[in-house]
């Protein structure tokens, strides 16, 4: 496909975060002057977009999978049930209270911002060819995100503001399977999706939220941990977020689940701006695919980050947690 042999898609579309995960780097893999990724003889990567498997992989030793979507893709995942082989798992989503369980899995990227910074040098020295050809998918980014005129040109030729763009809330379709499996109903948790951008309600969610959150864990199965996860990480993002969004020198726009992205990660212009990182929705990771996107483009942020002790923190430990989390995140963004 022209697509492919543009933008070095052969392994999936988003291949540019598994580059810069460094696991490329860790194989042994090679370029060919097409910027094509040449993988080691006896290994084999599964296509992250591909639906179904077939028997190909079979004919090597080493087999590797890669999981974008954290744990709750894993458990999910049919064509990871249907290896037949032992397979190596490469996951984002650190949560390893599932992960612990899981054999031959690891975290896709390093596990700090130091050693990325340290590794993305060998990786750009080993793959030239490779990111000259991203440049080429900047460009068709940027020209694709002309379609959006006024978000374009409001990102492009504003002035300094904060700038976050991606998740903010689970769409109707996420929600229904959080619901299925935590045997909630939309009025327990409602109140954390509605907008009040004053400290006073911020701090009432907060403690809402330890609230919800511990009697959660006195119900829900351990199986559903990784979806009770996600919907705990998605409250706190939307907390922030509704919190953000009508203040001065602020801009958050809701891509609605991926429906209406606007990829400014991805694209030239937009250096005048401060990124706002909110961590992954998946997990606790310290590095993850829109970090190393940030990195990658020299951009500015300011990041918002939480550690697994949280999820099992009791009311008055997760509410002084969070507490001070938010105030220096706060004072991060000069609020």
């Amino acid at each position: 496909m022209i697509r492919n042999h543009l933008f070095s898609e052969e392994y999936g579309r988003n291949i540019i975060w598994v580059m810069m995960s460094g696991f490329f780097l860790k194989i042994g893999a090679k370029e060919n002057i097409f910027g094509q990724i040449i993988m080691p003889k006896n290994d084999y990567l599964f296509n992250l977009d591909e639906k179904n498997i077939n028997n190909e992989y079979l004919k090597y030793e080493n087999l590797h999978y890669i999981v974008l979507d954290g744990a709750t893709q894993h458990t999910t995942d049919a064509r990871i049930q249907n290896i037949k082989k032992k397979v190596n798992i490469y996951y984002v989503g650190k949560f390893n209270e599932y992960w612990k369980h899981i054999q031959n899995s690891q975290l896709l990227f390093p596990d700090n911002l130091d050693d990325f910074n340290n590794l993305i040098h060998k990786i750009k020295k080993k793959f030239p060819f490779f990111f000259k050809k991203y440049l080429l998918k900047k460009t068709f980014t940027t020209l694709n995100n002309t379609k959006n005129i006024k978000l374009f040109t409001n990102h492009t030729f504003n002035k300094h503001k904060y700038v976050y763009y991606g998740y903010i809330k689970p769409i109707k379709e996420h929600l229904n399977i959080y619901e299925k499996h935590l045997n909630l109903k939309y009025d327990q948790y409602k109140f954390f999706f509605e907008q009040y951008n004053d400290l006073n309600s911020l701090q009432k969610k907060i403690k809402m939220f330890c609230l919800l959150k511990t009697k959660l864990l006195e119900t829900v199965k351990i199986e559903a941990y990784p979806y009770l996860n996600e919907f705990l990480l998605f409250i706190i993002r939307n907390i922030l977020c509704n919190f953000l969004k009508e203040k001065n020198n602020f801009f958050i726009y809701d891509g609605a689940g991926g429906n209406l992205n606007f990829n400014a990660y991805e694209m030239f212009f937009g250096n005048q701006h401060t990124y706002i990182d909110l961590g992954s929705k998946v997990g606790y990771d310290n590095l993850y695919p829109r970090q190393a996107l940030l990195n990658l483009s020299n951009r500015k942020f300011v990041r918002f980050n939480l550690s697994e002790k949280l999820f099992f923190s009791n009311i008055d430990e997760s509410n002084l947690y969070l507490q001070e989390r938010f105030d220096n995140f706060f004072e991060n963004l000069k609020i």
